[in-house]
């Protein structure tokens, strides 16, 4: 079989749920190994797929991985959004809001945007909300801030509730800007109430 059918096949069975804890385990030994080559991010999510939680300290061990960004923003996601762990490596999650140098697409930005979203929906984190807030009043400065603020402002709301349907859809009559205010008004009060509590 030709190596890139195989690596497409390998996502599909991942997805199917059809590979054997053995395979899994192998692709994980190839993984660890540095054998996974330009296929790093496919076996990694067929790992993350297939395996599950077992694997979590394979999977943490790329949360910053400056050869690969994309590994990085699917090590994000795998820990926060799919198997909610994300709280343990808030460490990493907040060093990849500041925005790295070598994360040049920015995928593992935006992924650690919203895993912290997630984590903050999961559990209140001063650093993390700050973090938040302070990217989406202030940016970073760049060509696609308002992007990146909408982004952070989208973390926020989901990080105080809201569904991905108040997301998507406005209250009639409210507009983007208006919305994203209210949003970062109740992040600032949600940060005064902690500030005095004991």
């Amino acid at each position: 079989m030709a190596h890139d059918a195989y690596v497409r096949q390998l996502i599909a069975r991942a997805k199917d749920g059809t590979i054997p804890p053995q395979e899994v385990k192998q692709i994980a030994q190839a993984v660890t190994e540095c054998r996974a080559g330009r296929e790093l991010y496919q076996r990694l999510y067929a790992v993350a797929r297939a395996g599950g939680l077992a694997y979590e300290p394979l999977i943490a061990t790329y949360l910053i991985y400056p050869e690969d960004p994309e590994a990085s923003a699917l090590a994000v996601q795998v820990l926060t959004a799919h198997w909610r762990v994300g709280a343990k490596y808030r460490k990493q999650i907040l060093e990849l809001l500041g925005s790295p140098e070598w994360d040049t697409s920015d995928d593992a930005f935006m992924a650690a945007v919203s895993g912290a979203g997630t984590i903050l929906r999961d559990g209140f984190d001063v650093e993390l909300l700050r973090a938040l807030l302070k990217l989406a009043e202030g940016g970073r400065g760049e060509y696609n801030d308002d992007l990146m603020q909408g982004l952070a402002v989208e973390a926020i709301a989901r990080a105080l509730g809201a569904s991905h349907a108040e997301l998507t859809r406005l209250p009639e009559g409210v507009t983007r800007a208006e919305w994203s205010q209210g949003v970062l008004r109740a992040a600032r009060n949600r940060l005064h109430e902690a500030g005095h509590q004991p």
